[in-house]
């Protein structure tokens, strides 16, 4: 489990979370943007529930290791769709067309 200390309080997660919610605000630090984010965390008590976090550009984070009673936090779904929000942030390619763009998924014209 991991600690994430930000603003003036923290939070208690599972690895994985930790590690993308920390790459997920260096990644809008980069574009300049920011997003809400829906974590799950260990909350008072020792259940589990969730916390809102604002990262933007000025996120100012600190992830260590932390021991805890309770089992490993895990969250695969939260995880992904960070992947994928952290992978949209990133540079966009053009794709090759050799016949038309009828039949390609989520084209961006202004990429061609």
């Amino acid at each position: 489990m991991k600690r994430i200390h930000y603003a003036s309080g923290s939070l208690l997660t599972g690895d994985d979370i930790a590690d993308v919610i920390v790459r997920f605000a260096a990644a809008l630090a980069v574009t300049n943007g920011a997003a809400e984010v829906h974590a799950p965390a260990v909350v008072d008590g020792g259940s589990t529930g969730e916390v809102l976090l604002l990262l933007g550009p000025a996120s100012q984070m600190l992830a260590e290791e932390e021991s805890y009673g309770g089992g490993e936090l895990h969250d695969e779904r939260f995880v992904s769709d960070c992947e994928h929000k952290i992978a949209a942030l990133g540079p966009q390619r053009a794709t090759y067309v050799e016949h038309g763009i009828e039949d390609v998924p989520d084209i961006d014209l202004d990429l061609l």
